[in-house]
């Protein structure tokens, strides 16, 4: 390339060449001057003009290109930014980071923070099992790992008393700061839904760094994100990455990982499948359908690459011009705002994150990223890719990442046919597997939780763990930074309580940059900890060789090497696993020691001393189960009432038979309760249903109950034209139940029936004052001759006023268990440990309510035995306890008798229910003949 620094290229600097036409030099005019013969003259003009020719002639033989040059062109200011330009996207040295252990200094240090050694504890550096050993960090590095000696006065020392101590958790896919909470229209900005396709778009000019749910998730143990914009477009915009410690300049740019380098990676998001086509498709715009995706993707995809070989042809052209002379090319270097970072891109300098779920979706961003050739760093989501390793390879230059979650499925048809084996058989076929948050889809304060679950399915250990640490960290670009601990490395950290793998583990203090972030946290008052956790295999179930065994046919059967039954009336231990459970013509008969029973010529199920008995666990208040397959596609169910004021019952609609139902089934649920949909205020009916029946003609226990509870919804969600305000809703609750109060001939209207307490009454209600004005509606109808049995259910606020409820007998179911302050009305919502010490839970029970537990979403049923595991890990309560919160509990608060739950069936699990690892063994009843085995998670 010429050396355009020493090229002349002002108007007004000196001549190096000669010019046609009649600017002679001055020194021949002068000379010709004193001559006055015409011939002579002539003769010299012809002399110049001919050297003049030879000379321009040859400059442009001598060049390698054939240009046309031009003595005028742009201006030396813009063709000197254009040779910038072709200097800058044609450098090899960019993204060329020195290894880890040199670096002995974060740009992000603050200055006067302390050195800080960590010792005395257990280390998860992000490659090896854990080992015993000392961590000193300075100037925001990692300084030593291993055995540290003295260390200077002036260092902090931080005994971990056994705990282990983790890098920093990594989220490579979050909305946190861009989708802030509470979530409002003026604070969410992590879609650009104006039209699809929309690369420029940046998400740091929407990140809000004052963003509550930051201190949350920091408590999580999450240190670094990904900050993506939305996925409702083909093209969503520009990413960026940011640590979460909050600098005193509340700047954004001073959050970023990279901070002060000039280099640092971009990243974007592009999505494909649903979302895009049914957002513009409703408005009869382009796509509505994923041939119109496809086209929009090639079609820009197309304009990109055309302009970026513009650019490189300009730089050829620059290149090729004469070293000396002040000659300039006639157009300025080529560029397009709206298609700059696409052009990044394609030269390599944007890390690209694909929102994709299904098989083909993703082969066909595989083709684009071929026949454009662009690398996709990560398919996020991506729940369908398990079942395509081999398409992933086939990626342009580079084998993507898959973002996924460990168990989410079924919410809309691109999720339906999701595994929870997806991680582990991706990373068997060598696709590495990132766990990730999609803050605030699942509040990224438990993303470790994601991690675990990943771990239950099949990852190993460290797996599980490089899963949120150094996976994501090398496909952000930035494994020399975060991901691990190793000198040299970001002094990026998690004290964890327990393991972090464990139920219901959570940090006791978090640090980034070498800072504590989590405040009021004292490590004197840490307990002392032993070895860590080591996961064990719990014995799979012996199977008898009798032809009928785990089958529809089973009738007679015996389950020995049980340790541990638990009932509502208590729990019966035996240690050495000497319990058993008789059934008797496909119906349990006893168990415990049942020593009046002969178990001879009855098929032995051994469970090897480890077996855990229960009774159904039960789903109340979660919609859609057994009424809506795809919650996105009507058409799979029952659907949703408008506003029309009729009462309707669930029972009506009830379909048995689908997926969710049988997920529940197989994973100890027995029993749901679900209420119909509806935007009005009043909901309707619930019914309870065996989760396993066929249908409703499939034994005496598919319906279990027609008429359960009538269920009313106060919120936001409720306000229409009809009731649009709270209010109005709360006003209309309480004329419907004095007005059934009065009603005394009609006994059978159900509205009558909850005023008389035939009937509980459950309400979806999250806010304080609200929950407080029902519980007064409630005080005051009982004045006039109600008997209102009420139950809240949702609850957020409760724990505020538990006292109250408990004074008045109201039930509470919490749903979730762990809340979100994600709605302006109920942003009184308790952290948990390390930010609070109680939770809605412990502060409801403590004071004496009657609490179960629900999921929030219908696919997450399958872990209702986890959240009273994790109830039981943060209250300390016993395991009978927790499985009361799930079980018989529920059934008391809904009205349910206990022979209808006992009579639903029975759960044995092939350990404890209430940690990682063991899983449900057999199921004798909920809905289904005979003895099924070993149910797994699809």
């Amino acid at each position: 390339m010429a050396d355009y620094q020493h090229l002349p290229q002002d108007d007004n600097e000196s001549d190096h060449a000669p010019r046609t036409g009649s600017s002679f030099p001055r020194t021949l005019k002068k000379a010709l001057s004193k001559r006055s013969n015409v011939v002579l003259l002539a003769t010299a003009a012809v002399a110049i003009l001919a050297a003049s020719a030879f000379w321009l002639g040859s400059a442009n033989e001598w060049s390698h290109h054939s240009v046309h040059f031009e003595t005028v062109g742009i201006t030396a200011e813009r063709f000197q930014y254009g040779v910038h330009k072709c200097v800058q996207i044609h450098r090899q040295d960019k993204h060329i980071y020195p290894e880890a252990e040199t670096r002995t200094f974060n740009p992000r240090f603050v200055n006067g923070t302390k050195p800080t050694v960590f010792r005395n504890g257990f280390i998860f550096d992000g490659v090896k099992e854990a080992y015993r050993g000392d961590v000193l960090v300075d100037q925001g590095v990692v300084v030593k790992v291993g055995k540290v000696g003295e260390v200077s006065e002036d260092t902090v020392v931080v005994d971990l008393k056994g705990h282990i101590l983790t890098p920093g958790i990594v989220d490579m896919h979050s909305h946190v700061g861009v989708f802030s909470m509470p979530i409002l229209d003026a604070t969410n900005d992590f879609n650009e839904m104006t039209e699809p396709l929309v690369p420029f778009v940046r998400s740091i000019d929407g990140f809000n760094p004052s963003d509550v749910a930051i201190e949350r998730v920091v408590s999580g143990g999450v240190t670094s994100v990904l900050v993506l914009p939305g996925s409702s477009n083909l093209m969503g915009g520009e990413a960026y990455a940011f640590k979460l410690r909050l600098p005193e300049t509340l700047s954004t740019e001073d959050m970023f990982i990279e901070y002060g380098n000039k280099d640092k990676w971009r990243y974007m998001k592009m999505a494909c499948g649903e979302n895009a086509k049914n957002r513009y498709g409703h408005q009869a715009r382009m796509p509505s359908t994923r041939l119109g995706e496809g086209w929009l993707f090639r079609e820009r995809f197309s304009k990109a690459t055309e302009l970026k070989r513009a650019q490189d042809d300009w730089c050829v052209a620059a290149g090729a011009l004469p070293k000396y002379g002040r000659h300039r090319l006639n157009t300025a270097f080529p560029e397009e705002l709206q298609y700059e970072s696409l052009v990044g891109l394609l030269r390599g300098d944007v890390r690209l994150n694909v929102h994709c779920y299904e098989t083909h979706d993703i082969e066909a961003m595989v083709d684009h990223s071929n026949e454009f050739q662009f690398e996709i760093k990560g398919f996020h989501h991506a729940l369908d890719a398990y079942r395509i390793p081999d398409i992933l390879k086939r990626a342009y230059n580079n084998v993507p990442v898959v973002a996924t979650f460990a168990a989410k499925f079924g919410y809309k048809k691109e999720a339906f046919q999701s595994s929870v084996l997806s991680p582990k058989i991706l990373v068997d076929a060598g696709i590495a597997v990132a766990m990730k948050s999609d803050h605030p889809i699942i509040d990224s304060q438990h993303l470790v939780y994601q991690a675990a679950m990943a771990h239950h399915y099949g990852l190993t250990e460290l797996q599980a763990l490089a899963s949120v640490t150094s996976v994501p960290a090398k496909a952000m670009g930035l494994e020399h930074r975060i991901g691990k601990i190793a000198v040299g490395m970001d002094a990026d950290l998690v004290i964890w309580q327990k393991h972090p793998l464990s139920l219901g583990a959570h940090p006791l203090q978090v640090y980034i940059d070498g800072i504590a972030q989590i405040k009021n946290v004292d490590p004197d008052e840490w307990p002392e900890q032993g070895e860590p956790l080591k996961f064990k295999e719990s014995p799979e179930l012996v199977i008898p060789k009798a032809n009928d065994a785990c089958s529809e046919e089973s009738k007679d059967a015996v389950f020995t090497g049980i340790k541990k039954i638990i009932r509502k009336e208590g729990e019966e231990v035996s240690p050495k696993g000497e319990l058993v459970v008789v059934v008797r013509d496909g119906e349990v008969v006893c168990s415990g020691l049942c020593r009046r029973y002969s178990n001879k010529d009855v098929p032995v199920y051994d469970l090897g001393g480890e077996g855990v008995v229960l009774p159904s666990l039960l789903s109340v208040g979660t919609k859609f189960l057994g009424l809506l397959e795809i919650p996105l596609e009507q058409t799979t169910g029952d659907g949703t009432l408008n506003l029309q004021p009729v009462v309707i019952h669930a029972a009506d609609g009830l379909k048995f038979g689908g997926l969710h139902m049988d997920e529940a089934y197989k994973s100890g649920v027995l029993v749901g309760v679900t209420a119909p949909l509806s935007e009005h205020v009043v909901q309707g009916v619930s019914v309870a249903f065996s989760t396993g029946a066929e249908d409703a003609l499939s034994g005496k226990n598919a319906v279990l109950k027609e008429q359960v509870a009538l269920h009313v919804r106060i919120g936001q969600e409720s306000k229409s034209l009809l009731f649009p305000t709270i209010s109005s809703q709360i006003q209309f609750l309480r004329s419907s139940l004095l007005k059934g109060l009065s009603d005394v001939f009609n006994t059978n209207d159900v509205i009558a029936q909850a005023a008389r307490g035939s009937l509980p009454l459950i309400v979806e209600v999250f806010n304080r004052d609200e929950i407080i004005r029902v519980v007064q509606i409630k005080a005051e109808l009982e004045k006039q001759g109600a008997s209102i049995r009420l139950v809240l259910l949702g609850a957020t606020e409760a724990w505020t006023v538990a006292e109250y409820l408990a004074k008045e007998n109201v039930s509470v179911i919490l749903q979730p268990y762990h809340c979100s302050p994600n709605q302006w009305t109920a942003q009184r919502c308790l952290a948990g440990a390390p930010l609070t010490k109680e939770t809605g839970l412990s502060a409801l029970y403590k004071a004496g309510v009657k609490v179960g537990l629900s999921a929030l979403e219908f696919e997450d049923i399958r872990q209702m035995s986890w959240f009273a595991g994790w109830a039981r890990s943060d209250l300390g309560l016993t395991e009978q306890e927790a499985v009361g919160l799930v079980s018989w509990n529920l059934a008391k608060i809904v009205g349910l008798s206990e022979d209808a739950v006992a009579a639903s069936g029975v759960v044995i699990y092939n350990g404890s229910p209430f940690e990682f690892g063991p899983k449900v063994a057999a199921i004798i009843g909920g809905g289904k003949r005979g003895i099924q085995c070993n149910p797994r998670a699809f």
